[in-house]
């Protein structure tokens, strides 16, 4: 008896095509662009005394259309769509100096990249230096600061001083800038010994300049890689910088 195996082998034939043509149409899914960052915010007065946390605008440098959100009443923020890789982050809201958060990784692969180290920003000072002397006594320079208002126990006024080997001293044009210090007196005295200037960089004989500026508890400060440190809360009006000679 004779087979035909000539349907079998168009059957097979058949299968094969239809498999192969199932594969060719497979669609891979699309990888997400994009996902959502959230954070929170903590808010200053210009001292230490929390305020209302709402209404800070957060915005991602660089987006276009511009991605932002504002905060709630408990400085929480969730900003949407926004596309994987590193980002920078400003904080803004009226009485306060735009805060810049930097280097912030938002790794493709998620859905959403949560913000944990929650800043604490303050408002502009309203502290003014309304005088600037220094005074070489032995081999020490004492720079005494009032400011305006006047310090006291229940009144903390905040301050930091730049020194440069450069007469345009300023908070954009120094070589030292010294910590937020805490004036409870009039004037407040700062001891810079020359040991601690040699050690700042300055050398003998060399003259150096100082400038100062009221400042806020919470400076909001931060750093621009290559540049200078950032001081948005500094109240610029102040007296004009002095010098002295190392």
């Amino acid at each position: 008896m004779k087979l035909n195996f000539l349907p079998y082998c168009v059957i097979i034939v058949l299968v094969m095509v239809s498999c192969s043509t199932d594969q060719d149409f497979v669609v891979e899914p699309k990888p997400i662009p994009s996902g959502k960052v959230s954070g929170y915010v903590n808010l200053y007065n210009e001292s230490t005394i929390m305020i209302d946390k709402s209404n800070m605008t957060v915005k991602v440098v660089g987006s276009n259309p511009v991605i932002s959100a504002v905060t709630d009443s408990n400085g929480y923020f969730v900003l949407p769509d926004v596309p994987f890789g590193d980002l920078a982050l400003t904080y803004e809201k009226s009485g306060f100096g735009t805060f810049k958060k930097l280097g912030i990784k938002h790794p493709a692969g998620g859905s959403s990249t949560i913000i944990t180290a929650t800043p604490s920003l303050g408002q502009i000072s309203s502290t003014q230096i309304t005088d600037l002397t220094a005074q070489l006594i032995n081999s020490d320079i004492i720079l005494s600061i009032t400011t305006n208002p006047s310090g006291s126990n229940a009144d903390k006024r905040y301050f930091r001083y730049f020194l440069s080997k450069n007469p345009d001293v300023s908070y954009l044009n120094y070589n030292y800038y010294s910590q937020c210090l805490t004036s409870q007196i009039n004037p407040y005295k700062v001891t810079l010994t020359k040991n601690d200037l040699l050690a700042k960089g300055f050398l003998p004989g060399e003259k150096i300049y100082v400038k100062a500026y009221g400042d806020s508890f919470w400076s909001n400060e931060y750093d621009v890689p290559g540049l200078l440190r950032i001081f948005p809360n500094l109240n610029s009006n102040s007296v004009n910088a002095i010098s002295f000679t190392l």
